[in-house]
C-alpha cells in the first residue's frame, strides 16, 4: 500500500514542527515544570521575532495581549508558597528582573501559591526558575474575555 504525497507532506510538516518546538525550549525538566505553555509559547514567539522579525508574528503576539515595545522583556507573575523575603527579592532582582513587590497576592481559599508581578529579560527563563522557592511561572501578558457571555465593545 503506497502512502499518498500529500500524508507523507503533512507528516514531515508535523515532525520538523515538533522538533522545532522542542529544541527551541531548554532541555531541562525543572522548566517543564514550573513554566506554563504559555509562558513558553510567548517567551519563543519574542525570540523569533528579535531574530527574524516579522509584521505577522508581531500581529499575532499583539492579538495575544503581549506587549510589544519591548521585545526583550516579559511580564510574569512568579507563584512562591509565601511573600518573598528581601534575600529572595534581591537575588531576583540580581537576574536583572523587575519585581514589583507591592503587587503580592497571598495564597487563599484552595490556591497553595501567592504571587507577585514582575518583568524579566527573556534570557533569564532558566535561571529563574532554578530558584527553588519559584513554584510556576506564568504570562502576564494575556488577552482576557468575559466568560460571563457579555461582549467586549
Amino acid at each position: 500500500m503506497s502512502k499518498s504525497p500529500l500524508l507523507i507532506v503533512i507528516t514531515s510538516f508535523l515532525v520538523f514542527t515538533l522538533s522545532a518546538v522542542s529544541c527551541s525550549i531548554p532541555n531541562n525538566s525543572m522548566i517543564s515544570d514550573k513554566v506554563s505553555g504559555q509562558l513558553l509559547a510567548q517567551i519563543d514567539l519574542r525570540k523569533a521575532q528579535l531574530d527574524n522579525p516579522t509584521a505577522d508574528r508581531l500581529r499575532t503576539m499583539k492579538e495575544m495581549g503581549m506587549n510589544v515595545d519591548t521585545l526583550e522583556i516579559q511580564r510574569i507573575f512568579i507563584h512562591l508558597i509565601s511573600k518573598p523575603t528581601l534575600s529572595q527579592i534581591e537575588e531576583i532582582k540580581a537576574l536583572g528582573i523587575t519585581l514589583y513587590p507591592d503587587s503580592w497576592i497571598p495564597p487563599v481559599g484552595d490556591h497553595p501559591t501567592g504571587y507577585l508581578l514582575a518583568d524579566m529579560p527573556v534570557d533569564k527563563l532558566p535561571e529563574l526558575t532554578q530558584k527553588d522557592y519559584v513554584v510556576r511561572l506564568e504570562t502576564a501578558e494575556r488577552r482576557l474575555e468575559p466568560q460571563n457571555g457579555f461582549q467586549l465593545q
